[in-house]
């Protein structure tokens, strides 16, 4: 019996995905408009607050203008990155259209869920916040209210 334990409980470790402390996964994705390519190692140095979502989701939605805020609020060493998950482009272009703000954070696009899977990604949307050494120091499900924006900005602001 305690090696069945033993053996699911490795096993559940094995398909947990990212957890705190973890090495963030690398990624190669292109921006919405297709113009420019990034990968993880371009934000090496800077505090980074990667976010997974979807325009279908209704919490990425009411999110959305607490990152935009988050990000002009922390220009210097720090970086949001907010990565589609949708199949269209067009779908997730037209979401931050209806924001009806300019968006001053990176967005990528990963139809294919290359990320998604590297994180294991349970619920939209996930966002993971990664220190300047490429360490992952939180991961969060679901949205963040202005609550929890409030303690991530001091984390972002302890990790600088």
């Amino acid at each position: 019996m305690k090696y069945m334990i033993l053996f699911f409980m490795l096993t559940f470790d094995l398909f947990a995905g990212v957890k705190v402390g973890d090495k963030a996964p690398e990624f190669t994705l292109k921006t919405l408009d297709g113009k420019k390519t990034h990968t993880m190692k371009d934000f090496k140095g800077k505090v980074v607050l990667l976010n997974l979502w979807a325009s279908w989701c209704k919490g990425c939605k009411k999110e959305m203008p607490a990152f935009i805020s988050l990000q002009k609020n922390n220009k210097k060493g720090f970086a949001l990155l907010a990565v589609s998950l949708d199949n269209s482009k067009d779908k997730a272009i037209h979401f931050l259209s209806t924001l009806k703000q300019k968006i001053p954070f990176t967005v990528l696009h990963d139809s294919k869920k290359n990320l998604a899977n590297a994180y294991s990604c349970s619920a939209m949307p996930s966002s993971y916040l990664i220190d300047k050494n490429g360490i992952i120091k939180q991961v969060i499900i679901g949205s963040l209210d202005s609550n929890d924006m409030k303690v991530l900005q001091d984390e972002i602001h302890g990790l600088k």
